[in-house]
């Protein structure tokens, strides 16, 4: 009886534990979810470069979230702001790292794995073209050929040139000045500046300046540009502004405000003028060397930023028609669309500019005043020549050959 017993439990016991066994297992603490599916790239626009802090990225591929939070885009270890997302989109902000063959890849909130890795290089979109000694060599005015040579005023120095490969060299020397306030090349080469004075200026590679045509007493000239024809038009302050003809016949147009820049663009001659009561970018159309149209107003400037808050310096027109202002401001380029401005290249461009000259292709060329504080509170100003990437070419410089 008693080994009887001893078998019922034993049946029992193995009864219980193939039952157990059948049952599902109680869930683990340690037991890992689902981790979603890893994103893929399958294609980035631009492809393979981008200005950086510049250029908006779009990345296609899949399993991205649709919550653009979610998103991490990295390029090396650098993490790029995510505009908008969808599942198979990323539209991101290139960081503001210079370097080439970054690794581009992403992750996404609860998945475990990055994506698959893209080589990208992230351009230069402003910066240094020249390093000339600080605080010694300052370069005052820039402008360029039509070979892209960068011709530049050092203070006090003399003209500069310098090679797209980065050779410099003295292109002619000093007279009486210690700079030009604007300078632009015209027919054969010769140089065609300002001194804010009631002339303007010649200068032939190699030699000093010289008295190019001089205006009526009380006239200072600032700024020129040349047209079509190759006539000279320049302003400044006195009252008039000025047709020079290559024979060097002057023409006197009056005008109620002081000049700080011209540019002629698409038979319009653009100038930014100030009185005491108006801050503006006028226009005139260009009819004939002794013909202007009625003075319009293209861009008003006091009414958007105020009186005597923004120096113009210079003008730049793209070839798609945008204007470009180089100013004082602290994003120091203004782009002016459709009447509408907006700040170019937020937190990019420096200033104050002083001079600007948009070269053949697509790099814009500027001087800048810079003003630097010590911790001991000394200031020391200084200047620089910069480069800017614009992304397209500019509108034609009549001017230079």
């Amino acid at each position: 009886m008693k080994n009887l017993k001893q078998i019922l439990i034993v049946i029992i016991g193995i009864t219980i534990l193939i039952s157990a066994c059948k049952e599902e297992p109680a869930p683990s603490l340690y037991q890992q979810l689902d981790k979603g599916a890893t994103p893929v790239i399958t294609s980035v626009i631009p492809d393979k470069e981008a200005l950086a802090g510049v250029t908006e990225i779009t990345i296609n591929g899949s399993n991205f979230s649709a919550n653009k939070d979610d998103n991490y885009v990295f390029f090396g270890t650098v993490k790029a702001t995510v505009l908008s997302a969808s599942p198979t989109q990323l539209v991101v902000k290139a960081p503001a790292l210079v370097k080439n063959d970054l690794d581009l890849k992403i992750a996404v909130l609860g998945v475990e794995n990055f994506s698959n890795v893209i080589k990208y290089n992230l351009l230069e979109a402003v910066g240094v073209y020249y390093n000339f000694t600080k605080g010694v060599e300052n370069p005052i005015t820039v402008t360029v050929d039509n070979n892209e040579n960068v011709y530049v005023y050092l203070k006090d120095a003399g003209i500069r040139k310098i090679t797209p490969d980065g050779k410099i060299s003295n292109w002619a020397q000093k007279g009486a000045e210690s700079f030009f306030f604007d300078m632009k090349l015209g027919p054969n080469n010769v140089m065609i500046g300002t001194r804010n004075l009631r002339a303007l200026f010649s200068v032939e590679e190699g030699k000093a300046p010289v008295t190019y045509v001089t205006f009526p007493t009380g006239i200072s000239i600032l700024a020129l540009d040349f047209d079509a024809d190759k006539n000279i038009w320049c302003a400044g302050s006195g009252g008039s502004l000025f047709s020079v003809t290559p024979a060097k016949v002057t023409t006197a147009f009056p005008i109620d405000f002081i000049v700080s820049t011209v540019r002629v663009y698409n038979g319009y001659l653009y100038v930014a003028g100030k009185s005491s009561s108006e801050e503006a970018i006028y226009r005139y159309k260009i009819n004939s060397n002794t013909s202007l149209g009625t003075k319009e107003k293209f861009f008003d400037i006091g009414a958007v930023y105020g009186l005597n808050k923004v120096n113009v310096n210079g003008i730049a027109f793209g070839n798609d028609g945008e204007m470009i202002l180089g100013t004082n401001q602290s994003d120091a380029f203004i782009s002016v669309k459709n009447g509408t401005a907006t700040k170019f290249y937020p937190g990019l461009i420096l200033p104050e500019v002083k001079s600007m000259m948009w070269g053949t292709k697509k790099n814009l060329f500027y001087t800048r005043e810079a003003i630097e504080t010590s911790p001991t509170g000394t200031v020391t100003i200084y200047y620089q020549l910069m480069r800017v990437d614009m992304q397209k070419n500019s509108a034609p410089y009549y001017g230079r050959q």
